[in-house]
């Protein structure tokens, strides 16, 4: 794809400062002339399903210019017409529009929908796809400012200085007149008899209105209110409050655009008096950077299910009294005690004159001083914040930032450390802890691993049952040796981003507060595979103690065995169940299993014994496994319970006429307990004595290369069973071979057989061939002939194909 031109064009736009209209004018050209340098899907889109003005009604309503500057610096930095490029470039790198619409969770909620897609038409199109919004969080706003009524001032009691005072909150204020409004009133009704008082600061503000209401609610004596006898800017505003307005008192400096709630300042002040040392204090919010919640550096605007207020008290218990060493704490709600100002001096106003670094700094200079700066987790602060990215403000915040590293030459690299070890995370994981307890209470909590197969599509149906009953289920995850992470429902699903990748070596405790709190219906354990044994025994030990009801799929035989299909490391077919003597055997040799969770077999089995004696279900899909299960468990009860058909509706496969060639189609992940050594050899075997068999592999194998030139033919991945029953009906096969030489539990690829009435080709070991054993059209191998690959193909060449 080529975009010299379209770059070329855009630069002349920005430079010659034409803006939407002959934006909007060169894009539609662009497009409607089917230039091959515009991406072909839109033109498309454009040409039939979806009329052309449907694409400038997405971009009117989901694209935002400041919001995609913000986020995307390279561009700000760039200086590129944020719609050209998002237009051209943008959404095709799956850059996110507007904080309405997130491309990478939109895409992941609609898995049909292709790369070369545009994700705004399709969102307009579909109202939404299956997510029926754009984003994980919601598709509304958390908090909507509006000043109160003038009734709701009267009922508040005044904030004002008494002899009691022991803290001054300081509100400076220029623009926004419901931010501010709402601002002040919510930090007077916040107070209750708490002991701090409310300074209103008017930096002369260039609003009538607001400087006319702010003098009328100043007279009703709910706060203490001043104006500057000139404009001072924020920094010299904020320092005039600090010399000659409050100059005796700690002070909470607090934007015009945040918001307290009732019980706040006593929470952020017991902080105060548990760390003397600490000389600012920031809580959490929306929109604070390292401070933000629920994800970090981002404006987190979207509601969550609970209003902001109620988050907070949420965040008081979660978090009580934790708190966390910063680099610089950030002004929207800046708490500075009084001691520390007197020793290092106020704001720097010579340096940052129009802010942008000026609270940074005074954290730098208290850090020299030997004091720290602390983030708090039970106080969160509502913050509408902006993300207008001016030109004007641009320029404001590099002098801001060029300041700051000239004076503390080490403070972006002190941030960076600090982001990326992110010690905030904790606070921000209890939050979320908290917000799943509260509205998950009573869930089914699936454990399973985090790779694809059959267990994958056990638990979507599963999920699809409980969504049918209205029941609610978390995943939990385990991977990468000792992680854990928590998943909702993409759909319907609280937003935790927080509980990710959690690691056990240091918080076993938390996850077992996590789930004990759930105090769930259920506990659906199909996997450990990903952990080490030591923390694969440490999560059956913990999931055990929890005393809830646990239900065990037996999936494989890893409860026997690391050797989850109990197949050999060398391949070697074995034809008997092996003992514990012959595992510990096989660990003689060189292992390719890709097990995390390398163990003894008789501790491996010890420890499943007591688990699967405390669980209150085992549940396997076919007779055939609970036969393997019986033989190392013999005192389990175990209880079979086949998978039911999952597949889409298809029609009957159509045979193909009688031709001379034998067609067969293998179709899976094909590994060596799949079968791809059977598969390889059959295939060689057929080219290399010019047999009339051809073998079709529908979707990949771990060594595709090598098949390809053995001969079979290959088709690739595919994303969804349907894609693969249509390329069945494609090259219409004789048998549909399933080569896996591990007892399967079930084998869910065999379904896709029966449902087309495809002969079904199978080894008589396992599911797969206990399902296949009286059905007249199907045919069971002896497993044997998988070692012989001439004979075995002299085997399939003479069935019967009905």
């Amino acid at each position: 794809m080529k975009h010299t031109f379209l770059t070329l064009e855009a630069d002349q736009l920005n430079r010659a400062g034409k803006k939407t209209a002959a934006l909007r004018k060169f894009i539609e050209a662009q497009i409607l002339s089917k230039s091959s340098t515009i991406e072909s899907k839109i033109q498309a889109l454009i040409a039939t399903s979806t009329p052309f003005p449907s694409l400038w009604t997405a971009i009117e309503q989901l694209f935002d210019p400041d919001y995609y500057l913000a986020a995307y610096p390279d561009l700000n930095r760039a200086g590129v017409d944020p719609l050209v490029h998002y237009l051209i470039f943008g959404w095709k790198e799956d850059r996110n529009p507007s904080q309405h619409f997130n491309a990478a969770y939109y895409r992941e909620c609609n898995p049909d929908l292709g790369s070369d897609v545009f994700p705004l038409a399709h969102y307009l199109e579909t109202g939404g796809g299956r997510a029926k919004r754009g984003n994980p969080v919601s598709d509304a706003l958390w908090f909507i400012t509006k000043a109160p009524a003038d009734d709701a001032w009267n009922t508040l009691t005044s904030a004002r200085r008494q002899a009691s005072t022991e803290m001054a909150v300081i509100i400076p204020v220029y623009k926004g007149y419901d931010e501010t409004l709402c601002a002040i009133f919510h930090a007077v009704q916040s107070r209750g008899s708490a002991p701090y008082s409310l300074l209103v600061i008017n930096d002369r503000s260039p609003d009538p209105a607001l400087t006319a209401k702010l003098q009328e609610l100043s007279k009703l004596g709910l706060f203490d209110y001043s104006e500057n006898p000139e404009n001072l800017g924020f920094v010299r505003t904020i320092n005039r409050s600090l010399t000659e307005l409050c100059s005796d008192l700690d002070v909470i400096l607090l934007n015009s655009d945040a918001y307290v709630f009732p019980g706040w300042y006593e929470r952020l002040a017991a902080h105060v008096a548990r760390h003397p040392d600490a000389a600012t204090i920031t809580p959490l919010s929306n929109n604070a950077t390292i401070c933000s919640y629920p994800e970090v550096n981002q404006d987190n605007n979207m509601a969550l299910e609970l209003p902001p207020a109620a988050l907070d008290q949420l965040a008081a218990g979660a978090n009580q009294g934790l708190s966390t060493e910063v680099p610089t704490g950030i002004g929207f709600c800046f708490y500075m005690r009084r001691s520390v100002i007197e020793q290092i001096g106020v704001l720097d106003e010579k340096a940052f004159k129009i802010g942008y670094g000026e609270e940074n700094d005074f954290c730098m200079r208290a850090l020299h001083a030997g004091y720290k700066n602390l983030a708090i987790g039970d106080v969160f602060v509502f913050h509408s914040g902006s993300v207008s990215f001016t030109g004007i403000r641009n320029e404001n915040f590099d002098k801001g930032q060029n300041a700051l590293a000239e004076k503390h030459p080490n403070y972006g690299q002190l941030v960076r450390n600090h982001i990326e070890a992110d010690p905030e995370r904790y606070l921000r994981r209890r939050l979320d802890a908290a917000r799943l307890h509260q509205k998950m209470k009573g869930c089914t909590v699936f454990v399973t691993h985090k790779w694809a197969g059959g267990i994958e599509t056990y638990l979507h149906e599963e999920k699809k049952r409980l969504n049918k009953e209205g029941r609610g289920y978390i995943v939990l995850r385990v991977h990468d040796l000792y992680q854990v992470s928590v998943e909702t429902d993409l759909v319907k699903g609280l937003f935790v981003p927080n509980l990710k990748n959690i690691d056990l070596r240091y918080d076993l405790n938390f996850v077992e507060d996590l789930l004990r709190g759930l105090q769930s219906s259920e506990i659906n354990v199909n996997s450990f595979a990903g952990l080490s044994w030591q923390w694969h025994k440490a999560m059956l030990e913990l999931i055990s103690a929890l005393e809830r009801p646990i239900i065990y799929i037996g999936h494989d035989y890893s409860s026997i065995s690391h050797y989850y299909q109990l197949m050999r490391p060398d391949n070697v077919i074995q034809t008997t169940l092996p003992t514990i003597a012959e595992l510990r055997e096989w660990g003689k040799m060189q292992d390719h299993t890709g097990s995390a969770d390398v163990c003894d077999p008789e501790e491996r089995q010890q420890v499943y014994r007591s688990f699967l004696d405390r669980v209150s279900k085992i549940i396997v899909p076919s007779n055939a496994a609970r036969s393997v299960l019986l033989n190392y468990f013999p005192e389990l009860d175990i209880i079979v319970v086949p998978h039911e058909d999952h597949l889409p509706d298809t029609k009957k496969a159509v045979r193909r006429e009688k031709d001379g060639l034998l067609r067969i189609a293998v179709v899976g992940a094909i590994g060596a307990p799949k079968g791809y050594d059977i598969l390889q050899g059959l295939a060689a075997d057929a080219q290399n004595r010019n047999l009339p068999i051809e073998y079709h592999l529908i979707g990949y194998s771990q060594n595709d290369e090598l098949l390809n030139q053995s001969g079979v033919i290959l088709h690739g991945r595919f994303k969804e069973e349907k894609e693969a029953l249509n390329i069945l009906d494609e090259i219409q096969p004789d048998l549909f071979f399933i080569p896996s030489v591990w007892p399967e539990t079930f084998c869910y690829t065999l379904s896709m057989a029966l449902k087309k009435s495809i002969p079904p080709v199978v080894f008589n070991i396992g599911a797969q061939g206990e399902r296949v054993t009286n059905l007249d059209w199907g045919h069971v191998l002896p497993l044997d002939l998988a070692a012989n690959p001439r004979v075995l193909s002299k085997g399939l060449a003479s069935l019967q194909i009905e």
